[in-house]
């Protein structure tokens, strides 16, 4: 029974460990969506109870034990002496820890679900890409911005091992569309007659600058290839283009740095409105 109490104390002292930091996550996560430094309340569909409470339950500091090292333990045959508990009292922490740990998995999945619902209504047309450097950075600017989609030629892409080590993950959060280049018109078409207003991030004759346009809600952002852009026949399809604003002697930017700031851009005025 000593040995079995030893074994739970250290297995208890690790868990409080990893909980105390997942709730730290989540608690910044809640924040995030909420929008707001000093509130991540989020009412459940009653309206009764508040994730904000939860967190402040789980976020206290857990209590510290007196530990030994395990040489210290089988060095002195009283070390068990120095929890008085009993067995039964410490099975009772584990049963009460349990409960905590479910608690801990309803919020994470009750944030989980806002993040899906809270999404902008912008979306990342990147079929003509081709670089997996470029689309994986791309996919990890729309989950940091909660785009409502990104569109890809060739979804096989997402299980690359270079496409998983640049987007930590980032497509498993945000919706990745399947739209292969000879479907992009198509895809462009229907989205332009469900209200979304189609833009191009390009430089034309006719373009605006990035700090002069004012992005509609519904948003389709096409980027173009690494080199050639986005085709005539899509231009022409375009509502607008826009373009970033350049002051250096290189004539454009990497398309994944340019979709990144078009995307915060947008979001930025969002978070205005």
């Amino acid at each position: 029974m000593d040995r079995v109490i030893n074994f739970l104390n250290d297995t208890r002292e690790d868990l409080r460990s990893s909980m105390a930091k997942d709730a730290a996550a989540i608690k910044n996560e809640s924040i995030r969506i909420d929008g707001s430094p000093k509130s991540s309340k989020i009412l459940n569909s009653n309206g009764e109870q508040s994730v904000g409470q939860l967190d402040k339950e789980l976020l206290y500091d857990f209590q510290r034990k007196i530990t030994f090292s395990k040489n210290e333990r089988q060095d002195s045959a009283s070390t068990v002496l120095l929890d008085k508990r009993t067995p039964y009292e410490s099975l009772l922490d584990m049963s009460n820890e349990d409960q905590l740990i479910d608690k801990l998995l309803h919020s994470g999945g009750m944030i989980a679900d806002k993040l899906k619902g809270s999404r902008q209504q912008i979306i990342l047309v990147a079929s003509l890409i081709d670089r997996i450097p470029n689309l994986a950075g791309l996919a990890r600017t729309c989950e940091v911005f909660r785009s409502a989609g990104l569109a890809i030629a060739n979804k096989n892409i997402l299980t690359d091992k270079q496409f998983q080590l640049i987007s930590v993950t980032a497509e498993k959060w945000v919706p990745v569309l399947e739209v292969p280049v000879e479907s992009m018109k198509v895809f462009l078409e229907k989205k332009k007659h469900e209200g979304f207003a189609i833009l191009g991030l390009e430089q034309t004759a006719n373009s605006i600058p990035l700090d002069r346009y004012n992005f509609p809600t519904k948003t389709v952002l096409v980027v173009g290839r690494e080199k050639e852009g986005i085709p005539v026949e899509i231009i022409h399809m375009l509502d607008a283009c826009i373009e970033i604003p350049q002051l250096g002697v290189v004539r454009s930017l990497n398309v994944h740095v340019s979709g990144a700031i078009a995307l915060w851009e947008y979001t930025r005025q969002q978070r205005m409105l």
